[in-house]
């Protein structure tokens, strides 16, 4: 399992993909087992939420900014 922090301001989103060759069988054993947990953290300033995500490693994790359409 991979764990990933970012911080987000309302509005902005998260997206998680999965690489087209990843072993299938494989990643659906481990989201099976340990499924994918999410984290809230909200400081007390500037409206900002920090998010920690943990996953298993074949989860890719982006800011949606960042990718391309």
């Amino acid at each position: 399992m991979g764990f990933l922090t970012v911080t987000r301001r309302e509005g902005e989103n998260l997206r998680l993909t999965i690489d087209p060759d990843v072993d299938t069988e494989k990643l659906l054993r481990l989201l099976l087992r340990d499924g994918i947990t999410i984290h809230l953290n909200r400081p007390p300033r500037n409206g900002h939420i920090r998010i920690g995500i943990e996953a298993p490693q074949q989860v890719k994790i982006s800011r949606e900014e960042l990718i391309e359409n």
